[in-house]
């Protein structure tokens, strides 16, 4: 394991630039280019925010940032495994001419999928200091670990999808449908207290989205430090799909040229 990390780390300067490449390949010719990160998802939220505020009788105000901290967290998330799964078909000349560590085009998509969300981030942070400058304190600084914590959830989970998907090309849209499915079960948009109205509780309390989010949400929506079961669920969420992704590593990275 220890020589399969450094050669990722020598090759650190190749899956970088291939990063920096497809951002450059997806924003070209765009007049608004990298900032759609921001007005995306800054477009939907005002959209949520005004039709589920009026159904569920919640304030614009506080309602808005919650909906966009979700969105841009989960989009990370839906474009780690989705993009992922694509990650060593896109690759495939690479693969076949270059001895490198498979894992680093899954760091190639991450990576790319990460910046869109840092630059989405940068606006919220403004948001909530504009919206509620009080919240800004020491309970900031657990941000740190929660990023790392998502990056290599998110690295993790585009590792397992893009095996998968290259021994089995129907999975991506399998794992389309199941995204979506955990999206309308999470409260990304949806309130806690919506989950606790119909008794459906357990669908925050045993689910790793919602303590995901929370690492978030805490310090900067409500100015307080996550939770240590937030910490717990998200760290056992990274262990665990860490594992699965290295148990791949293992098993199928000599394997998988066959399959492209």
């Amino acid at each position: 394991m220890k020589n399969y990390l450094t050669k990722v780390y020598k090759s650190r300067h190749f899956w970088i630039h291939l990063s920096l490449a497809d951002l450059r390949a997806k924003y070209r010719r765009s007049v608004i280019g990298i900032f759609w990160s921001i007005l995306q998802p800054l477009g939907l939220t005002l959209l949520l925010a005004f039709v589920m505020g009026k159904l569920f009788n919640s304030p614009i105000t506080d309602y808005a940032p919650y909906i966009f901290s979700g969105l841009i967290l989960w989009e990370f998330v839906v474009l780690s495994g989705v993009s992922g799964s694509n990650a060593f078909i896109n690759a495939e000349g690479y693969i076949k001419q270059i001895s490198h560590p498979l894992s680093i085009y899954s760091m190639r998509s991450t990576l790319s999928s990460f910046i869109n969300l840092l630059l989405a981030f940068v606006g919220f942070v403004v948001w909530v200091l504009v919206w509620k400058p009080e919240n800004f304190g020491f309970s900031w600084l657990h941000l740190i670990p929660a990023l790392v914590i998502l990056f290599g959830i998110g690295l993790a989970f585009g590792t397992i999808t893009a095996f998968i998907n290259t021994k089995f090309r129907d999975f991506q849209q399998m794992l389309v449908l199941v995204l979506q499915a955990i999206w309308y079960v999470s409260p990304i948009f949806f309130e806690p207290k919506l989950f606790h109205s119909v008794k459906a509780t357990y669908l925050i309390e045993w689910n790793p989205v919602y303590h995901l989010l929370n690492l978030f949400r805490a310090p900067m929506l409500y100015g307080v430090s996550p939770t240590l079961n937030d910490y717990l669920f998200s760290v056992a969420t990274l262990i665990f799909l860490s594992l699965i992704a290295l148990w791949y590593i293992k098993k199928d990275e000599k394997k998988i040229i066959f399959y492209l």
